[in-house]
């Protein structure tokens, strides 16, 4: 029994060391993995070959070059620079689309908006060489303002041809953005008359009858004899170029009785894309209505001036009468446009050269302003 004992002891001693070695391993490898690796990881040169020159070795070990850490600009090369190049020419861009250059420019100046700074560690002569390479940000400025005014007043526009002055003056009349004007200016008098008398004009005048029949075909018509559109007559139905021709188109000073003798003459002619217009506006059913701030004084005549010229069946030609002389074109025609609703119209249109044709109230539903930058009336 004693022996058999000892037996036992012996075997509970292994085994209890046995599970202790096993639980210190398992302790240890836990701890490894739960602890942070720390790494190091020497680089070792590579060994050049045997038949390299020292010199070859020394560069193989020299660290890279700047450009290779700071970021390079986005070049966009048009199609015919490399040739151009080739060929030792200075100026590429003479072959090229005006629109592709500054869409060139444009994405250029979307993607390399802000130069990079060079690294920190890099020397100071290093740096400012790699700043001479990186992409500068493009500065777009108006023409004449480094050098012009900047306090508001006028003088900065003494050298702007007079034509570029001209288009905007004619481009803030025909906008409403000028104060009440009574005569072309001096200086614009020959840049009017070039319009006038030229393509811009009519192409405009075509622009503004196509909107208008676009808008007509669209309109929801009820189909009961009540949707109307006005017109008026001078510089939209008929024009006057040859009575304002003798007057500097423009240039001279409204005068009342000279204009209503020209009036009296019935020889306005149509203007082509206005006929196109009215005539399409009558078939597609709606009501006519002309509205005119020429007096009754001058209905027949111009009754018969319209219909020389092309205009037939209108539903009502409205003149300026006795009681209406004092009032303001916008007041008047307003008025006028009141009575139609009252008697049960919609205005669904209304053509006009000036603003007072189709301001006040109420208004019609879509309004169309013609150009005429010969005269203004309020």
């Amino acid at each position: 029994m004693a022996r058999h004992g000892g037996l036992v002891r012996l075997l509970v001693t292994l085994i209890l060391l046995l599970l202790a070695t096993l639980l210190a391993a398992a302790t240890a490898a836990v701890a490894e993995a739960a602890a942070p690796a720390e790494v190091e990881v020497e680089l070792a040169p590579v060994a050049p070959a045997q038949n390299a020159s020292k010199e070859a070795v020394a560069a193989e070990q020299q660290p890279p070059p700047l450009s290779h850490i700071l970021p390079r600009p986005l070049i966009i090369e048009l199609p015919s620079s490399a040739a151009a190049r080739a060929a030792g020419a200075e100026e590429v861009l003479g072959d090229v689309p005006a629109d592709a250059v500054a869409a060139s420019l444009e994405v250029k100046a979307e993607v390399d908006l802000v130069p990079a700074a060079p690294a920190q560690d890099t020397s100071e002569e290093v740096a400012a060489d790699a700043q001479q390479h990186l992409p500068r940000p493009l500065v777009i400025d108006l023409p004449s303002s480094a050098a012009g005014p900047r306090d508001g007043d006028d003088e900065g526009l003494d050298d702007v041809p007079a034509d570029v002055r001209c288009a905007s003056w004619r481009l803030a009349a025909e906008a409403n953005n000028l104060a009440p004007w009574k005569a072309v200016p001096a200086e614009c008098a020959a840049h009017v008359r070039d319009y006038v008398t030229g393509v811009a004009y009519r192409s405009d005048l075509e622009l503004v009858a196509r909107e208008s029949a676009a808008y007509a075909r669209a309109a929801p018509l009820r189909g009961d004899g009540r949707d109307a559109w006005v017109f008026d007559v001078d510089e939209t139905l008929l024009s006057n170029l040859p009575y304002y021709a003798d007057h500097g188109y423009g240039l001279e000073l409204f005068d009342h009785q000279k204009f209503d003798r020209w009036v009296e003459r019935g020889e306005a002619r149509a203007i082509p894309s206005s006929l196109n217009l009215y005539n399409e506006v009558r078939e597609l059913g709606f009501k006519t209505f002309l509205l005119t701030g020429r007096s009754e004084g001058h209905q027949g005549v111009t009754m018969e001036n319209l219909k020389e010229q092309g205009f037939h069946d209108w539903d009502k030609l409205i003149l300026r009468a006795a009681c209406d002389r004092e009032k303001t074109a916008t007041a008047y025609k307003s008025e006028k446009r009141k009575e139609m609703e009252e008697q049960g119209y919609r205005i669904l249109g209304n053509s006009g050269d000036q603003w007072s044709d189709l301001l006040g109230s109420p208004m019609s539903v879509r309004s169309f302003k013609l150009p005429n930058p010969m005269y203004y009336i309020p």
